[in-house]
């Protein structure tokens, strides 16, 4: 009996030993390769390291936006998740002497980080909650998969305290890391916009990517795998930081190195450093920029009316300014967001809104260069036709006024011809100048100078405004002034007008230096049309009793140009000038839109003026 169990226990051992042998010859010769791969994929780290986005600037070399190396304070919750609450109180005492912070300060702040952390663990969870089959096993499963994921990941990466600090913080914390677990001094990249709102609705700003930006290139960004995003990134949000977003992001650089037990790095194996991104230069100049946003905030902090102004180059369709106010800092738009967008305060002024290129306006007066053009080239009237303004035109029963019609006035131009009608702005000339050619005619002309379609400039969420076929006669009069179903866009305005300097090409705006050009289109009205129009848009501006000629006439430049005045409901009529300088020889195209700031002479004509004289004195 006693030998019968002996030799089981030995059999056991036996088998046992055959099984520990088979193993280890399995792991040592069989799987070598695998297991020395995973042996050293635990012992060794890739960090991917973040690439510089390239710089933004103006054509005359102004820096508007750049990325700078910035070093932060930060902390590993991981590390201080295994502490024990003295050695806890005694790191928040060393961090809150080294930042020169209290300890409620800190609290605040340790507070503010791990509720970062949970964030992007709800926006994630409930990212891919919402992209699958609603209720379904696998899609929770999925959720619950990555959330676990994320609660181990995101605590062992540094959280930001401090950003952006001082030398003398970053020293002292590095200096103490070595004794702090859990604290981290980074070196990143951060965007910064030198100038502040100088051109902020061109340049735009940069933003945390989504979940779902986050999906679509954590592999690869448009094909390129040194582009692709991790949860940390950014990406252009509006404006030129959005449209070329790929060619300003660097490629990532990659260093390889070895690490011990508590993830220290002991050695560098590879070392591939970062490129940045391509810079943008735009076809900005940053002094007529700064003229018109002054000039802009002036009018708004007198009246509260915001405002847009756009200046292009008539032969090369450069876009040389383009304002909107009120505006925006891009370097505090995330901390303002609240105040930004909050309707009972700047919010309902809209700041963050581009209206140069997404503000659909009715046109007013202005569009009396688009009846004038169609009337002369369909032979409808000719430059000497003649109309009788009595202050009104009645039509049955209904009567449509005249400006000078209306009080304080209640009078009328007289016989007058077209170039004293666009002198004066007589609607009356204009309603019988609109019955005679025609509501087709008055559409195709209109869409020969861009209304009605996006201009194609290089910036996002460009509007293409509207134009529609008048079906009643009262629509074709209202038409004819530039009223009714008409909506337009400031860079829609200033290209029209400098179709009119440029003899009728119609120029392709853009934003960036050194993109081709798309090539300009022609509106095609015949010469003697485009000298009447010229000639008609000079007076305007420059013989006494033209309706810009009070307030737009210039001793330095010789400017042509048209005020409108676009009637917009409640809150009083929106004020335009449209024009271009100098006179002799036209060089730049300007529009200017003030917001139910009334007449277009009083309100848009000096914003006008002073980018035409800055252009002059440059």
């Amino acid at each position: 009996m006693f030998h019968t169990r002996l030799k089981i226990v030995a059999f056991v051992i036996f088998v046992g030993m055959a099984l520990v042998l088979a193993r280890l010859g399995q792991m040592q010769l069989l799987k070598a390769d695998f297991y020395r791969e995973e042996g050293r994929r635990r012992r060794i780290r890739v960090r991917s390291l973040d690439a510089p986005r390239g710089a933004i600037t103006t054509r005359d070399g102004v820096v508007l936006a750049e990325d700078l190396p910035v070093r932060s304070v930060c902390v590993v919750f991981a590390n201080l998740d295994r502490m024990n609450k003295d050695d806890l109180d005694q790191w928040r005492a060393r961090v809150a002497d080294i930042a020169g912070d209290t300890l409620g300060g800190i609290d605040e702040r340790l507070a503010a980080a791990r509720e970062r952390i949970a964030s992007d663990i709800r926006k994630r969870k409930k990212y891919i909650l919402s992209h699958g089959v609603p209720g379904s096993a696998a899609l929770k499963k999925k959720a619950k998969n990555e959330e676990r994921f994320m609660r181990r990941k995101l605590p062992r990466m540094p959280q930001v305290l401090y950003e952006d600090v001082a030398f003398d913080v970053t020293a002292r914390a590095e200096a103490a890391s070595t004794e702090l677990d859990g604290l981290v001094v980074t070196e990143s990249m951060k965007r910064k916009y030198p100038r502040g709102s100088l051109a902020a609705h061109v340049v735009g700003y940069t933003a945390k990517v989504t979940p779902e930006e986050y999906d679509l290139y954590r592999f690869d960004y448009l094909g390129d795998e040194s582009k692709r995003f991790f949860l940390r990134d950014t990406i252009g949000r509006v404006g030129i930081e959005r449209r070329y977003d790929f060619e300003l992001r660097g490629r990532r650089g990659r260093i390889e190195e070895v690490i011990n037990v508590n993830e220290q790095p002991q050695k560098i194996l590879s070392d591939e450093p970062s490129k940045s991104g391509g810079d943008v230069v735009l076809t900005i100049d940053s002094r007529l920029q700064e003229t018109a946003q002054q000039a802009l905030a002036e009018v708004f902090a007198r009246t509260k009316h915001p405002g847009a102004a756009v200046c292009i180059d008539v032969h090369t369709g450069d876009v040389l300014a383009m304002a909107s106010c009120p505006s925006y800092d891009p370097n505090t738009v995330s901390r303002d967001i609240a105040k930004l967008i909050d309707p009972d305060g700047l919010g309902k002024y809209r700041p963050m809104y581009n209206r140069a290129i997404r503000g659909g306006y009715p046109l007013g007066s202005v569009f009396k260069i688009v009846t004038a053009t169609a009337a002369l080239e369909t032979g409808a009237i000719t430059p000497s036709t003649k109309f009788t303004c009595d202050g009104y035109l009645k039509v049955g029963k209904r009567k449509f006024y005249c400006w000078i019609g209306r009080a304080p006035y209640h009078g009328g131009h007289g016989t007058i011809d077209l170039l004293e009608a666009i002198k004066v702005s007589c609607n009356v000339y204009f309603y019988n100048t609109g019955r005679l050619t025609g509501a087709k005619a008055l559409v195709e002309w209109a869409e020969h100078y861009g209304f009605g379609r996006v201009t194609g400039v290089d910036l996002p969420l460009e509007s293409p405004g509207n134009v529609e076929t008048p079906q009643r006669g009262g629509d074709v009069i209202n038409l004819s002034i530039g009223q009714g179903r008409l909506l337009v866009t400031p860079l829609q305005v200033c290209r029209m007008v400098a179709a009119v300097a440029g003899e009728g090409k119609l120029p392709a705006p853009h934003v960036r230096l050194d993109v081709p050009g798309r090539s300009a289109g022609l509106v095609g009205f015949k010469t003697s049309t485009w000298q009447t129009l010229r000639k008609g848009l000079c007076d305007v501006v420059n013989v006494k009793g033209g309706t810009g000629y009070r307030t737009v006439k210039s001793d330095v430049i010789t400017i042509a140009g048209k005020t409108g005045t676009a009637q917009a409901g409640r809150g009083g009529d929106h004020a335009w000038f449209a024009g271009f300088a100098p006179y002799e020889n036209p060089e730049i195209a300007f529009a200017v839109v003030i917001e139910h700031g009334g007449h277009g002479g009083a309100a848009a004509g000096p914003v006008a003026k002073s980018l035409a004289e800055a252009w002059a004195k440059r």
